[in-house]
């Protein structure tokens, strides 16, 4: 279960990643480990929020509702997995995919101006 609303950024993280391992979404926020392919998943959402979008390993924990620890350990097993080119060649297109998206809604709807709400109604 989610303990907090997400942010933007924290859907479309996990939504990408759900997304590549061909799960649901909510899928990765079970209160349970779940399934492997659920756990790493979320494992996979962690490290890409941490490393990727600058979140705090306690951020990026309670996202799903777990702790620091348990996102450091994420963090660890996805850098692990990284030495396999094919995962990593995956990971950094999701990266750079996120990263991009980011961006760009940053760049047309700056928020310290109100973001798109301001712009649709200029």
């Amino acid at each position: 279960m989610l303990n907090k609303p997400l942010s933007a950024v924290d859907w479309m993280a996990t939504g990408r990643v759900a997304l590549a391992f061909g799960l649901k979404p909510e899928e990765l926020h079970s209160a349970s480990r779940g399934y492997a392919k659920a756990a790493k998943a979320r494992q996979v959402s962690m490290y890409i929020l941490h490393v990727s979008m600058g979140r705090t390993l306690s951020q990026a924990a309670a996202v799903f509702g777990r702790d620091r620890t348990t996102a450091a350990h994420a963090c660890k097993v996805v850098e692990d997995l990284r030495e396999n080119p094919r995962f990593d060649a995956v990971l950094s297109e999701i990266e750079g995919q996120l990263s991009a998206s980011v961006a760009s809604a940053r760049m047309h709807y700056p928020l310290e101006a109100g973001g798109l709400l301001d712009a649709c109604t200029a």
